[in-house]
């Protein structure tokens, strides 16, 4: 049975918002809630009973033939994948092509979301072969327009031979059914002439479907009517004998029913259309009694889902090994290095599945004969236990999937203590055996769950959420469903019998909801995470030598000492990074020669691999995007940064006269400048604090961290300082990011007296550079204007559009004009920085991670190891340019502004 899906690579480009996603999910568990509502409101008492005794009527004939209907099926399914790659002239080995259609059909009928689920196995399996994208999209879209084309022309049989089914279900006479079901075959056939010899494109609302030519039409309707009829009558074996035969209900009558209940359960995005397709074939059927085809429903869904999952997960390691086997070489290790990337995936689907049988386990009655001879006591405290086990296993189930190493110690301490509990509250044989088996595949899987980082640190995404919603509305269903017949009392909760089964999964599921709410809670009142250890007194020294070759003057950042530094084996290059919320962020490019960066850059990305959060790399430049966009990274321009070329500046020319002039009335008003070195600073220390707290006063502002330097006694000790003097007093200062190299010269940290004379920073500036040419440096940085230099095309992208809304509404929270004009005074050339981030939705989260950890306290690592701040996180920085006389002065604590988010 074929589902229709998109394209792998279209889910990726177009994310959709949290909100639509929260939507979803919330409507899958609303309709799943209904529907089993409506699915219980079909019996009166005892309706679990009669269920399980129906099932027992199913002789193991009807599920053989109904295990092999359904493995013809997927053969069907099989010839959809042979068809798109023919037409793509793609060339893929007969093994390859029936084990990964085989396995991506499978896992996508099991867990819903073709798209995603066995999009991601055609990737993998086909993407090996040498396909693209876009050939493995044509291959999905194949299935997709077979599906369609293949239910069109059995709803229109179904119409026309059998019209009784539909007669009890519309208000309408066999003869006018009759006409409908002739005027939709009619569509089929004027289809067949639209699409031509060649296909065509259909474009709707700015949306292009290509359909393929006519003979490919009617090959991949014909295979999926074949597939459809074998789908349908897996289900009509189980279910013939109990259809009566007044209904008039022939073969091709009901796959016209099966048909809309598997429409119903796709339009529901319930995974597999549980509880949607059961109700949907309860109204289609009403002659059938309930019980029974609820019983059918069952075995279809281990016949026609679970168990071909089951082969197709053999086949694929029989595939993964059958080349070395023939070779003689090396087959078990081939084999773990096939199914090694899968692994996590797999434990992660195992534990999840393994908690819910356990959660549903707890809530079915168990047989007497089962509990003689158990102590109460240990009966009831395994009952509590098993459950308790089994939702843990779904809390730390994305855990596993994202190789979390805590989600991991976890999974196999439960499941090595769950076993005995499971067997000693009367489950059956094969749950309790299922522990153990996961716990080997942990253990023999240990090194593959390597990510440090708290469980209450991982962030869940819907599809988890979901999933385990969907298990605690069946569990709760169904513990009221096979307790219909026990009426409710207030002393259920304190009965303890041995024959108590109503009660004993009244509290076990109270257990279970009480577990959910308290690990929700924990992870709402969770703390951030602690910072990474700011660089030490050794490391600061071990990369003075590389600070002192560095091209951008950016690199002296390390020396704030808020940052950890990652440092290459031989200390010849380093990244400065720090962690906050889910992002490990980089702070530049890393500093040292070519070849060390770029080995760097994949060394910072195996770190955030290894900590389970996103790898961001704020403030980059244009060397190595190419390395950045090879490791899947996404670069959105921040702004553009101001570099002021010193070997032949100078004051004079009409370009420099608002500076020439700042300069001149400096020194009529006696200013004067001198650079003191860093062993000097000590002394100059209170002086300087006196400056810093009247700037900070003044302005109104708060100091910032990360990409800024803060008035720290430590930093400023570390580099010489430019000082402005009047009248013997100190009246501004900044500190120096100038390297041995003499090729840029910058200043970080910059502030003066609020009566400090009118153009006192423009006087600095002019200082400084006529300082820097005249030590021989090449170029002065001015910081960076953030969303500068941006596109204004109405086609730009997205961010381009955003960001440019924010700076033409945005001037009265942030200076982002003033502060461009400010710099553009003095006649730069512009440098563009970028942030480099995983795309989607990861990358409003990592701006919202830059501005946060920019906004921090800078003074927190002093507590660190108490994990907690000295102020609690501040609004993302919203400096404001104040305006003395014509000079546009930004309010940041320099001018080397952050950029707002």
């Amino acid at each position: 049975m074929t589902t229709p899906t998109s394209t792998p690579s279209s889910a990726a480009e177009r994310p959709s918002p949290s909100w639509r996603r929260a939507l979803s999910m919330l409507a899958s568990l609303a309709i799943l809630a209904l529907a089993l509502h409506a699915l219980a409101g079909e019996f009166s008492e005892q309706g679990y009973r009669s269920i399980k005794h129906a099932f027992a009527q199913i002789d193991a004939v009807r599920i053989a033939l109904a295990f092999v209907l359904a493995l013809a099926s997927y053969a069907c399914l099989v010839g959809f994948d042979a068809i798109g790659l023919r037409r793509n002239a793609s060339k893929v080995k007969p093994l390859r092509l029936i084990v990964t259609a085989f396995l991506a059909n499978a896992v996508g009928h099991t867990l819903g979301f073709a798209a995603l689920t066995g999009g991601a196995v055609r990737l993998r399996g086909y993407g090996a072969a040498g396909l693209s994208l876009a050939d493995i999209g044509q291959v999905v879209l194949m299935s997709t327009l077979g599906f369609v084309f293949g239910a069109w022309v059995l709803l229109a049989c179904a119409l026309m031979f059998e019209p009784a089914p539909a007669t009890l279900l519309l208000p309408l006479s066999a003869s006018a059914i009759r006409v409908i079901g002739a005027a939709i075959a009619i569509g089929f056939v004027g289809l067949l002439f639209a699409v031509g010899r060649d296909g065509r494109t259909l474009r709707l609302r700015g949306h292009a479907l290509w359909l393929p030519d006519r003979r490919t039409v009617l090959s991949v309707t014909a295979l999926s009517v074949v597939e459809l009829a074998l789908a349908g009558g897996a289900l009509y074996v189980l279910l013939a004998p109990s259809i009566p035969p007044e209904s008039g209900t022939g073969f091709i009558g009901f796959v016209g029913l099966y048909l809309v209940a598997v429409l119903a359960g796709l339009v529901s995005s319930v995974p597999a259309g549980i509880g949607v397709f059961e109700w949907s074939l309860l109204k289609l059927l009403p002659g059938v009694a309930p019980a029974s085809l609820l019983a059918a429903a069952v075995a279809y869904r281990i016949t026609y889902y679970a168990l071909p999952l089951v082969l197709a997960t053999v086949l694929g390691l029989f595939g993964a090994v059958r080349g070395p086997v023939a070779r003689r070489a090396g087959a078990l290790r081939t084999a773990w290095l096939a199914i090694r990337p899968w692994l996590p995936h797999v434990i992660a689907l195992a534990a999840f599945v393994l908690g819910a049988a356990l959660i549903l386990d707890g809530t079915l009655p168990k047989p007497k004969h089962r509990l003689v001879g158990a102590p109460l006591p240990l009966i009831e405290t395994s009952q509590l236990l098993a459950s308790l086990g089994g939702v843990g296993l779904l809390l730390i189930g994305q855990g596993l999937q994202r190789r979390s190493h805590a989600a991991w110690a976890l999974a196999l301490g439960v499941c090595l203590l769950l076993p005995l509990p499971a067997w000693l509250r009367g489950g059956h044989w094969v749950l309790s055996l299922m522990p153990p088996l996961v716990a080997v595949a942990l253990w023999a899987a240990r090194r593959e769950f390597y990510r440090e980082g708290a469980l209450l640190d991982e962030a869940w995404s819907w599809r988890w959420l979901r999933n385990l919603g969907l298990v605690l509305i069946a569990a709760i269903w169904l513990m009221f469903f096979a307790y219909s017949h026990v009426e409710y009392r207030n002393e259920l909760w304190w009965e303890f019998l041995v024959s108590g089964n109503a009660p004993r999964a009244l509290r076990a599921m109270l257990l279970v909801s009480v577990t959910v709410i308290a690990f929700g809670l924990a992870r709402l009142l969770h703390a951030a995470r602690a910072p990474l250890p700011a660089a030490d007194e050794a490391q600061l020294a071990a990369i003075r030598p590389i600070l002192a070759g560095a091209d951008d003057s950016q690199a002296h950042l390390a020396l704030t000492g808020d940052k950890a530094l990652l440092l290459d084996s031989e200390n010849r290059g380093f990244t400065m990074m720090q962690r906050y919320g889910g992002s490990l962020i980089a702070m530049g490019d890393p500093v040292g020669p070519p070849e060390v960066a770029r080995a760097l850059i994949w060394r910072f990305r195996e770190e955030a691999d290894r900590l389970g959060m996103r790898p961001v790399f704020y403030q980059v430049g244009e060397q190595y995007w190419q390395t950045y966009l090879d490791m899947g990274l996404t670069l959105v321009k921040l702004g553009e940064e101001a570099l002021v070329p010193l070997t032949d500046f100078s004051l004079q020319g009409p370009t420099r006269a608002d500076l020439r002039q700042a300069w001149n009335r400096g020194k009529r008003s006696g200013l004067s400048f001198r650079i003191a070195p860093s062993e000097d600073i000590d002394a100059l220390l209170p002086e300087l604090e006196a400056i810093s707290d009247d700037w900070l006063e003044h302005k109104a502002g708060e100091e910032k961290s990360f990409s800024l330097g803060n008035f720290d006694p430590e930093y400023l000790r570390r580099l010489p300082v430019a000082l402005i003097e009047h009248e013997g007093r100190i009246v501004a200062f900044a500190n120096l990011w100038n390297a041995t190299n003499g090729r840029e010269l910058s200043v970080d940290l910059m502030r003066h007296r609020g009566d400090a004379p009118k153009g006192t920073m423009d006087f600095l500036f002019a200082e400084l550079m006529l300082w820097g040419r005249a030590n021989g440096f090449e170029r002065f940085s001015l910081g960076m204007a953030p969303l500068s230099g941006l596109s204004q095309h109405r086609l730009a992208g997205r961010w381009n559009r955003f960001a440019n809304l924010i700076a033409r509404h945005g001037e009265r929270f942030y200076g982002f004009v003033g502060l461009r004009r400010f710099k553009a005074k003095y006649d730069p050339v512009w440098r563009t920085r970028y942030l480099a981030a995983p795309g989607g939705m990861h990358l409003p989260s990592a701006l919202i991670d830059v501005t946060r950890l920019i906004s921090l306290d800078p003074h927190r690592n002093e507590e660190s190891e108490r994990h907690v701040a000295k102020f609690p996180v501040s609004a993302p920085p919203t400096p404001v340019a104040a305006t003395q006389g014509r000079e546009a002065i930004p309010a940041a604590d320099n001018t080397r502004a952050a950029t707002p988010s």
